[in-house]
């Protein structure tokens, strides 16, 4: 296998973050169906972004064609943002590095102050691709687990999965807690993941994998359905179902980098979350 090889599968497995379906009971929404209400008037308050490089917008041309600069503009000029992603953030990153605990705290403050004019009325959240990064370091880069068939039979490539998705639960389950905790009626639109290379044969199979899992295998079920069983029963958030939109689509969403989305694919998730506005 060649070093590109490797490094596209370390890059999937690394940092890609998105989208995908669920049918699990998740308060999952179809297009057009609003997430949870607020009573924060139209064209006021805080949107906030929680994440990683895609919240950060690595791979636009420009801010203002990342997702989140598109459902910025689209909340109306009066609203402010708090863009909080952090390129490279782990899900455990997420928890200790601040920025949820900035986000929980703004919320706090504003939507408790009597003054609904300066509320949060939005937060959208997305992690976890980077928590299986060393999977990269440890085992793909050295050629360890370098197909699908050696990833599911040899132990070490299965423990190193199993460990990241052990480490990715508590911590979602955890951030998702705290801004529950700061305001339980704040809309939360919460992102799952894409795999970048599905039209390659062998890596996006290694992909769909860690993402989606494979029935009747060590993982019938991947980080996307972690996502989704964390959010189920949580009246509070959305997990936003655009995993079919970048299917087959990568060539055409994906930017030059191989992994972040271009702006043909911000555009994607942000009318996928648009679609979703209370």
């Amino acid at each position: 296998m060649t070093t590109r090889t490797l490094a596209i599968i370390a890059l999937l497995l690394a940092v890609s973050a998105a989208w995908a379906c669920s049918d699990t009971g998740a308060n999952v929404a179809p297009a057009g169906s609003p997430a949870a209400g607020t009573s924060t008037p139209p064209g006021s308050g805080l949107y906030i972004a929680l994440g990683d490089s895609l919240s950060a917008g690595i791979g636009a041309s420009d801010a203002s064609m990342t997702f989140v600069g598109l459902v910025h503009a689209s909340l109306g000029a009066g609203v402010a943002l708090e863009n909080l992603g952090v390129p490279g953030a782990t899900s455990q990153d997420l928890i200790d590095n601040g920025s949820l605990d900035r986000a929980a705290q703004e919320i706090e403050q504003r939507n408790r102050d009597g003054d609904p004019s300066n509320d949060v009325r939005l937060v959208t959240l997305e992690i976890g691709g980077n928590d299986l990064l060393s999977i990269y370091f440890s085992l793909v880069q050295t050629g360890g687990c370098p197909d699908l068939e050696t990833s599911l039979s040899d132990p070490e490539c299965t423990d190193a999965l199993s460990t990241a998705y052990e480490g990715f639960r508590p911590n979602l389950t955890a951030a998702l807690d705290r801004l529950h905790d700061a305001d339980p009626a704040l809309p939360i639109l919460l992102l799952t993941l894409y795999n970048p290379f599905d039209y390659l044969p062998g890596i996006g199979e290694l992909g769909d994998l860690s993402l989606e899992g494979q029935p009747d295998t060590a993982f019938p079920d991947g980080l996307n359905d972690i996502v989704r069983e964390i959010a189920q029963g949580r009246d509070d958030v959305t997990v936003v179902d655009v995993f079919p939109l970048f299917q087959d689509r990568s060539l055409e969403l994906v930017s030059p980098d191989g992994i972040h989305p271009n702006d043909a694919g911000y555009q994607v998730m942000a009318d996928a979350i648009i679609a979703m506005l209370p």
